[in-house]
């Protein structure tokens, strides 16, 4: 694809890490960069762009755009339900083994106020609703949960997810890092009550700028707690310093934005919007059926949840021991094959502009690897 087309000389499966940018994201950055080196240059105003990232976003989220503010990052985006929330000595807050950290660690400052985190523990790589219904008690506020989890690609089940919140009134807060952009989500529809994403993997942006979406409902209890200029209505030039606050989610927005970040971010879902989420999947999709096709018969064995309900863009397979894995992510990448490896081996992540000679270069590349490692891990 002609938007990729710096990234068409390697054959890039790490979008679960980070993901090349498209070629209009990229010009955006440089034109911005240039109005920073000189201020006098007539560029789009940068309000545009953050209406648009709003708009295209609102339908990826399948919220209100005006429900969607910008932060920098997983766990400021994540701060702002723990720290806005009022709580009580004794509430609890459930959250799932091997999740990602910075999703993690804002919840756990709570314990200091005497709040309990419930950590739901997995069978293999799947976490199981039964699980997590059992951890709900009268004292539960808040379940904290990844739409897809980034060790294996176990992808949760939102709407059962969503329900059993509404049904004991506990907050539904999900981190859609790994699959905003690249999967449906219908946030009103589900119950999500706050969605946290990062730009950075799926939404092909750069590093410091996240999303955060709020319903209307949950901003009644969520107050701002980092409030700044771009939270209220009167703004800087107000010295009454009264907490008007907007009526949307740009009250949990602080100071000056990452307006870098924000332009870039607008631009890459501009490139979503225009082929429609539902076919961004449906690629991907095809892309990792793909691989488990061709991989089958090679000695490598697939470890993520390959259920259709637990699927998602990203797979992980394995040669069988740790050290095998790492040397092949490092030699596939030596052959112009970029992977990752996390704790269920080799992390193996498309987007919709993959191809089917993508996938032909890396059914080739574990082929070659496995002929010339014989007797290692799995290639016995």
């Amino acid at each position: 694809m002609q938007e990729f087309s710096s990234a068409a000389k390697w054959t890039y499966f790490n979008h679960a890490s980070d993901s090349p940018l498209p070629a209009r994201s990229a010009r955006v950055l440089r034109e911005r960069i240039g109005l920073l080196e000189d201020p006098r240059l007539e560029v789009p105003a940068r309000e545009g762009y953050l209406a648009r990232a709003q708009e295209y976003l609102g339908r990826l989220i399948g919220g209100l755009p005006e429900q969607i503010a910008f932060l920098t990052n997983i766990a400021d985006a994540t701060a702002v339900v723990v720290n806005g929330l009022a709580w009580n000595p004794g509430d609890e807050v459930i959250v799932v083994s091997g999740e990602f950290a910075s999703f993690v660690y804002p919840w756990k400052t709570l314990e200091r106020l005497g709040v309990v985190i419930r950590v739901v523990a997995k069978e293999g790589v799947a976490t199981l609703f039964d699980d997590i219904e059992a951890a709900i008690t009268p004292r539960t506020r808040v379940l904290a949960i990844s739409h897809v989890e980034y060790l294996s690609g176990f992808k949760n089940d939102l709407a059962a997810l969503g329900a059993l919140c509404r049904e004991n009134d506990v907050l539904f807060v999900v981190d859609a890092s790994q699959s905003l952009g690249v999967i449906p989500i219908d946030a009103e529809v589900n119950g999500i009550d706050v969605l946290v994403a990062v730009g950075y993997k799926w939404l092909m942006s750069p590093h410091g700028i996240s999303v955060l979406y709020v319903s209307p409902e949950a901003m009644e209890q969520i107050r701002p707690s980092s409030p700044g200029r771009y939270s209220v209505e009167s703004g800087w030039q107000s010295a009454d310093y009264g907490l008007d606050w907007f009526p949307d989610a740009r009250r949990y927005q602080g100071g000056a934005l990452n307006w870098l970040g924000v332009c870039a971010l607008a631009e890459s879902t501009g490139v979503l919007d225009e082929i429609g989420i539902d076919q961004v999947a449906a690629a991907s999709r095809r892309i990792c059926d793909g691989l488990i096709e061709r991989i089958a018969g090679l000695p490598v064995r697939i470890t993520s949840d390959l259920r259709d309900a637990h699927r998602s863009s990203i797979l992980t397979f394995t040669f069988g021991l740790v050290d095998v894995d790492e040397e092949f992510v490092e030699y596939a990448a030596k052959a112009g094959v970029i992977l990752g490896r996390r704790a269920y081996g080799i992390r193996f992540g498309a987007h919709f502009w993959n191809n089917e000679t993508d996938l032909d270069r890396l059914v080739t590349v574990i082929r070659e690897f496995s002929e010339s490692h014989v007797g290692a891990g799995g290639s016995q």
